[in-house]
């Protein structure tokens, strides 16, 4: 499936190195031109995801010891944050239809 869909990525709680106050910051990451219902397309489109989160994120500073496990942990709170749109999209590509539960009592 090669319908583009957009994710919507939000980090709505880092901390700024340079006013360490927190601030919002949010990331669309297009499906446009992969193919969901592919492997390939699946690990293209977490790629760009985690790019996004990269780009979300920014770089650490060497002065800062924690610094690498913060922006580890910023990059992870941010694919984790996308993760149930990332999942929907690909079931939709794969064709996969919603479970339906009814009783016939």
């Amino acid at each position: 499936m090669k319908t583009p869909f957009l994710i919507p990525l939000a980090l709505l709680s880092i901390a700024s190195p340079l006013s360490a106050q927190p601030v919002s910051a949010r990331a669309t990451v297009s499906t446009a031109g992969l193919d969901l219902g592919t492997v390939a397309g699946v690990r293209a489109l977490d790629l760009r995801i985690l790019h996004a989160a990269s780009a979300l994120c920014g770089t650490s500073s060497a002065a800062d010891p924690r610094g690498p496990a913060r922006l580890d942990q910023c990059r992870a709170d941010v694919r984790a944050a996308a993760a149930a749109a990332r999942d929907r999209i690909v079931r939709l590509a794969a064709g996969a239809a919603p479970v339906l539960v009814a009783s016939g009592r």
